[in-house]
């Protein structure tokens, strides 16, 4: 009884059809929330997107969500863009990466990491808001630089409402602003960002009191790689680094490395099953720049692991010299 009664448990309604993007058959499901909001998914590497903005007015729990509006307060605009939420009430006051805050359960509020996944999947931060943002310039203002959608995301410009000193919507057509899970400090989170000029996918730390659109991501993902990206205070990397990237960390077994290019180009995998801190990686022929590093680890104090046997997955932005 209390499952019927529970409108917002996730209710796959059966697949709608399959798209292929850049190569690969992506699945579209479709799920229910409390208030009656159908959202469609989309697929994006190894992650599970909703494909709209989240619309809803409750939590999983039923219990209303606190300070959720629409822009100008327009119900037709709210069926385009859907609701704006300050970072308290997405998170439902949690402060840990990738709660499930507003988000259906099996669902969570993506942190900074899991952004920049998919914008290394999509060819890097460069290029990847034109891939995210929807085209043209129904929504959009013009000249919604490099906007295709190629990737099914769908970005749609809902602008913001300034939670501040000033109490204003602004930038509709203008801007999508997402907020993250991750903090950056008592006052501030990090918000991701396209805009109509430029093709773009950016991060920009700011005020938790600054109501944003939210875009939920699947617990798991899809694929082998379903444990989530995240820095670990038990890591500690050399950066910047010369010939040799040197990774530390007290009672900890490394059991794989993989080092990326921001674009997103695998360029050394190093299995190191076994081995313990202090790991060294040969990057002697890798030139002068940033690069992404996945650390598959494990806290051999407390041998804690993830579901499934996973180890823990870390990942950093370093710079070689």
């Amino acid at each position: 009884m209390k499952s019927i009664m529970k409108k917002f448990i996730l209710m796959l309604t059966g697949f709608l059809g399959f798209t292929l993007w850049n190569g690969s058959v992506k699945a579209q499901d479709s799920i229910t929330d409390f208030d009656g909001n159908v959202y469609h998914t989309v697929t994006i590497g190894t992650q599970v997107w909703l494909q709209e903005n989240l619309r809803s007015l409750h939590y999983s729990d039923m219990t209303s969500i606190p300070g959720a509006v629409f822009y100008e307060n327009s119900d037709s605009l709210a069926g385009i863009y859907g609701m704006l939420y300050d970072w308290y009430a997405a998170m439902k006051n949690s402060t840990t990466p990738g709660s499930q805050g507003v988000c259906p359960d099996g669902w969570h509020v993506p942190d900074h990491y899991e952004w920049i996944k998919m914008d290394n999947f999509l060819g890097g931060y460069q290029v990847a808001g034109g891939k995210l943002k929807e085209a043209g310039t129904v929504h959009w203002l013009s000249p919604n630089t490099g906007a295709t959608n190629s990737s099914g995301f769908t970005g749609l410009p809902a602008g913001e409402f300034d939670g501040n000193q000033s109490q204003n919507f602004q930038f509709l057509g203008m801007a999508a602003v997402f907020w993250t899970s991750t903090q950056a400090g008592s006052l501030m989170a990090t918000e991701r960002y396209l805009s109509h000029d430029d093709a773009m996918s950016k991060s920009l730390d700011w005020y938790k009191t600054m109501k944003y659109s939210i875009r939920c991501i699947r617990d798991n993902g899809v694929g082998l790689e379903n444990a989530p990206d995240q820095e670990d205070d038990a890591l500690r990397i050399s950066s910047p680094f010369g010939n040799n990237l040197v990774i530390m960390g007290k009672n900890v077994e490394f059991s794989r490395i993989l080092i990326y290019s921001l674009s997103g180009q695998l360029l050394i995998e190093k299995n190191l099953t076994g081995s313990f801190s202090p790991a060294t990686v040969d990057t002697g022929l890798l030139p002068s720049g940033f690069y992404l590093v996945r650390i598959w680890w494990e806290d051999i104090s407390n041998r804690v692991k993830l579901d499934e046997g996973l180890p823990v997955v870390s990942v950093f932005k370093c710079i070689k010299l």
